[in-house]
């Protein structure tokens, strides 16, 4: 029997049963070409079937009107969909999982640069984010919306799809009619909640007339938008899912919160760090005991420990775990069986997975290479085993002995330090990041499970590695963050933020700091960090444009306002110069004015470093005919995802032939 007995018992939606209560939820892929779904895509998804999950939404923000179609996003209403279509359905049934797709017009939350259309919305009133004024919808164009809801509907029917989701959360076109500040139309789809429900239950009764009784009609909404600048409220939204359900042809509710109005509120509808778990639970208990069909929670449940929680307190009958299984396909398997401690967990950043979307990329994960990469999925065991060193053990090092070590091959690990994990180690002591170490303390589990020998207090110098007579060496021995030489000889003390992270700066308290970022991401957390230590006056500059500019958007929100919250004072396009007569000059990037910093107690530098990569030299001169590669931030600093995707590659490469690499490539 599972540890998780609620999450993995069965449940009937609609005229269907689910064999578990763990669903991946509609996201983003960026997978389309033009609309249209590929090898890659159906993989994707298969997998997530492969893994465990009992029901599985596809095509996230899938478009149902030419006019509104995004190239990234599946365009349901193209008909050259269709043969990829039944393929993906059929591999997806393979598995035993449901599969539905989403289906949507994003009216004015869309932009006209990627549909080649103005974009449509009941009335002119921009949105705040694109800032597009909108082409009013006509009565005839909203009946050839409506249609083409249902054509789409049929389709997907025809292609083997279990169901539809219907959707107007983020603030998607249906929220905009029921919107009465969006929607000032004065026919019938305006006016009173009847007149702007009016759209959103045409839809629906359309979608009914077209399929039949067994495909599942699901709905994704907001439970609470959580601002007063749509005109609706929760309670608002309770009695418009009430008028829904009393049509009587929804098999289930999808309750998440927010919606898309601003950048916070879009930052709330896919939740990060920052956010509390379950943070929409509350919504989806209230509309559990009002509505007569299953309901459906979206919202950082990242665990099964959570997801079993939730469904023993009521909260709701089924548990979105999407992140949880981009992270790790495997993670329902894994936790049906009670092998908890081999999933891999989400770190809860949103840098690869919705933040990669979000710049116009594809689907990934910070933890997870093989989400983005097909190649870094699956593993070749290897014929001839080879001993492998590995110098360095951060998030790269680390996961190349993993990788090597699933492998098969015999793994040897050298940290200098006393303990793994790099500079995650110095990550995870920054405020709204509790999740952030999660993997490195996955890893750990995994390297003591493949029994990969480490080594930790030892500098492993070239004849250390010679007297193990290895096969093959890694060299990831990281970064280290460093004082810029422009302020080599200022006389205000200069740290870097890893200094104050680890301890080594004392009495912040009632300073009056600077803090300096040069990627505009680190110095952030850091500035939040000094400010909550208790410095008296804390002041961030940035060379960019924006400070945390290389934050995605989903992160920018939360950042900003700890910053303001913490009184932190904040400077962007202001240039390092260097020292004069020991002071640090500063100049702004446009008015090219200077300005030197004193009066102030410590300058911190974040996002200054250099790599270590003297030991690659050391082999390069001594000609030793041993295979060395060099890794993550060992090559050059950068992110944890470049890191841990390196790790996992190199990994992977060790002892493979050419033949084998191929293979495992066309798997």
């Amino acid at each position: 029997m599972s540890p998780f007995p609620h999450l993995f018992s069965e449940i009937k939606v609609g005229n269907r049963r689910i064999k578990n209560r763990v669903v991946s939820s509609a996201h983003g892929e960026g997978l389309a070409n033009e609309g249209i779904i590929n090898e890659k895509f159906i993989r994707y998804y298969e997998r997530k079937a492969m893994g465990g999950a009992g029901m599985i939404f596809t095509c996230g923000s899938g478009t149902v009107y030419g006019k509104a179609a995004h190239p990234k996003y599946v365009s349901l209403w193209d008909s050259k969909n269709e043969e990829y279509f039944l393929e993906l359905t059929k591999r997806v049934h393979s598995h035993g999982a449901i599969i539905l797709a989403q289906a949507t017009h994003k009216g004015r939350r869309i932009s006209s640069k990627a549909t080649g259309y103005p974009v449509q919305a009941p009335s002119a009133i921009p949105e705040s984010l694109n800032g597009e004024i909108p082409a009013v919808l006509s009565v005839e164009e909203i009946q050839k919306i409506i249609q083409a809801y249902a054509s789409s509907a049929k389709r997907l029917e025809r292609c083997g799809f279990d169901g539809i989701e219907i959707t107007s959360y983020g603030g998607h076109l249906i929220e905009q009619f029921w919107s009465p500040v969006i929607n000032n139309r004065k026919d019938e789809y305006g006016g009173d909640l009847t007149g702007r429900m009016r759209f959103s239950v045409k839809v629906i009764e359309a979608i009914a007339k077209v399929v039949s009784d067994s495909f599942i009609i699901s709905f994704r909404m907001t439970g609470d938008p959580q601002t007063d600048t749509i005109g609706l409220s929760q309670d608002d939204m309770f009695e418009i899912a009430k008028k829904l359900d009393e049509i009587d042809r929804i098999d289930l509710f999808n309750i998440s919160g927010s919606t898309g109005n601003t950048l916070e509120l879009q930052a709330g509808t896919i939740p990060p760090d920052p956010y509390p778990t379950g943070c929409y639970n509350h919504l989806a208990k209230r509309m559990k005991n009002l509505l007569s069909v299953p309901v459906l929670v979206a919202g950082r449940i990242l665990d099964p420990y959570q997801a079993e929680n939730a469904l023993m307190a009521g909260d709701c009958d089924l548990v979105a775990m999407t992140r949880a299984i981009i992270a790790d396909p495997n993670m329902p398997n894994h936790a049906y069986r009670g092998n908890v401690s081999r999933i891999r967990p989400c770190i809860g950043t949103n840098q690869g997975c919705i933040g990669r979307t979000y710049d116009g990329l594809s689907i990934g994960c910070a933890v997870n290479p093989g989400i983005s990469d097909d190649a870094l999925h699956d593993f070749t065991s290897v014929s001839e085993v080879q001993k492998v060193v590995v110098v360095g053990g951060g998030p790269a090092g680390m996961e190349a002995a993993r990788v090597a070590g699933e492998r098969g091959h015999d793994v040897i690990l050298f940290e200098r330090s006393d303990r793994l994990g790099g500079q995650i180690n110095y990550g995870v002591k920054q405020p709204n990041r509790k999740h952030y170490g999660l993997h490195i303390e996955w890893l750990k589990n995994e390297l003591t499970r493949l029994h990969v020998d480490i080594k930790l207090k030892t500098e492993a110098s070239i004849e250390k590695i010679l007297q193990i007579s290895p096969d093959t060496v890694i060299i990831s021995t990281g970064a280290e963050t460093i004082v810029p030489i422009e302020a080599h000889k200022v006389k205000i003390p200069c740290v870097t933020d890893t200094d104050v992270l680890e301890g080594k700066v004392k009495n912040i308290n009632g300073k009056s700091i600077v803090v300096y970022d040069r990627g505009a991401k680190r110095g952030g957390y850091v500035a939040n960090f000094i400010a909550k230590a208790g410095a008296s006056n804390v002041e961030l500059l940035t060379p960019l444009q924006t400070v945390c500019e290389e934050l995605d958007s989903t992160n920018k929100p939360s950042m900003y306002r700890s910053l303001a919250k913490n009184g932190v004072k904040w400077t962007a396009n202001q240039i390092l110069q260097g020292e004069r007569n020991g002071t640090l000059v500063i100049r702004d990037a446009w008015s090219d004015v200077k300005h030197v910093i004193e009066d102030v107690d410590l300058i911190v530098f974040a996002g200054f470093s250099k790599s270590n990569n003297n030991l690659e030299e050391q082999f390069i001169k001594r000609n030793l005919g041993i295979e060395v590669f060099v890794i993550g931030d060992s090559i050059a600093p950068r992110t944890i995802s470049e890191a841990v995707a390196e790790g996992v590659r190199i990994g992977n490469k060790i002892g493979c032939s050419v033949l084998d690499t191929l293979q495992n490539q066309l798997r």
